[in-house]
């Protein structure tokens, strides 16, 4: 038994509990990258001045890294000088802004010696402060489902994921190809100890955080509780990291929350966390974790469905926004079976 054991199969979710009752049709899923369409929306516009060079740049099947290291050669700098803001699918079509380091210099991106490398310059701008990790406000996703086996059987659910959301667990790509941080982390509660390197720190804390997260989501859900508030549940204000908490759920809060004004969230835990097994105790207690709230339930933004005929089946054309850090695949979940090709890698935007 691993330490994993009382919690959901988190890497797969096969097993974690749905909101409307499962998925009642079958479709392809990513049989190419313009299948899975991303945007990042930064939320602000660059200063237009600054040491940080920001480009919003388009790419299809190239992941993150592939751009940072295309992005440090052409402007001759180190990795560690160019920077983004969420992780983004290799099997997709992904615009994602960047920002390179360049105090003192009047350098401009070259379009022609960037699409040499397959990537599309968008936009560009200049900006005093560097992108961070988590600094932009929401992703927009264009997807196709092709080959849909029942359409008239998505009817319902969609209406239901379009109004009511579904619950907004963290997807598998969290977890790792296969679930390889899940061993990494297994590894780090056996010994007691987090990684040094500040990558696989921070990965290792993301798995154990985020598979909590999801076996508390799963249990409300078993529960008949979603997307309810609890007492000792935060509340959060809708598209903001803002959040407070209530002793008792009153009339005003609930008209708030049909309003979509607030949403109730739970813990991404720290040290203090209840019922916390020790050895985690021990790790998040070693960085210093503080809890961070995430809403229960994902409301998708926007929502769109257009049927399209193809073949002599029908394609499912998708489209919604999400807030940062929740993972399209989870909207997906609730409605369809996937059927992916054998070489395609979990997918990964949803940062």
């Amino acid at each position: 038994m691993t330490p994993f054991d009382d919690r959901l199969p988190a890497w797969g979710l096969a097993t974690a509990p749905f909101a409307w009752g499962g998925p009642v049709a079958s479709a392809d899923f990513k049989t190419r990258p313009e299948d899975f369409v991303v945007e990042e929306v930064l939320g602000y516009e660059p200063a237009g001045e600054g040491e940080h060079l920001y480009l919003l740049l388009q790419t299809r099947d190239h992941n993150t890294r592939y751009t940072l290291q295309c992005l440090a050669r052409q402007f001759g700098v180190a990795m560690r000088r160019v920077s983004y803001s969420g992780l983004k699918d290799r099997q997709a079509v992904t615009s994602q802004w960047f920002s390179v380091h360049l105090p003192g210099s009047t350098l401009a991106p070259d379009p022609a010696a960037l699409a040499q490398q397959g990537i599309q310059l968008q936009r560009w701008s200049r900006h005093p402060r560097k992108l961070r990790i988590g600094t932009h406000q929401r992703n927009r996703f264009l997807i196709r489902l092709r080959q849909v086996s029942d359409a008239a059987a998505l009817e319902q659910p969609l209406q239901w994921a379009a109004s009511a959301g579904v619950p907004n667990y963290f997807g598998p790509q969290r977890f790792g190809r296969q679930g390889a941080n899940i061993a990494e982390a297994e590894a780090c509660l056996q010994q007691g100890v987090l990684p040094r390197e500040r990558v696989a720190r921070g990965r290792v804390l993301s798995c154990l955080r985020s598979w909590w997260f999801n076996g508390r989501l799963g249990q409300r859900l078993q529960q008949g509780l979603w997307p309810r508030w609890q007492p000792g549940d935060p509340l959060m204000l809708r598209g903001s990291r803002s959040f407070f908490t209530t002793q008792e759920w009153d009339t005003e809060l609930q008209q708030r929350w049909e309003r979509g004004d607030i949403e109730p969230a739970g813990w991404l835990p720290a040290a203090d966390e209840p019922n916390l097994p020790p050895p985690w105790q021990v790790l998040l207690q070693a960085a210093n974790m503080n809890p961070e709230p995430r809403p229960w339930r994902l409301l998708p933004e926007q929502f769109q469905v257009q049927w399209q005929e193809h073949g002599q089946g029908q394609d499912l054309c998708l489209s919604f926004q999400l807030p940062k850090g929740a993972f399209a695949t989870c909207v997906l979940r609730e409605l369809v079976r996937l059927r992916q090709p054998q070489t395609a890698a979990p997918p990964t935007a949803a940062f």
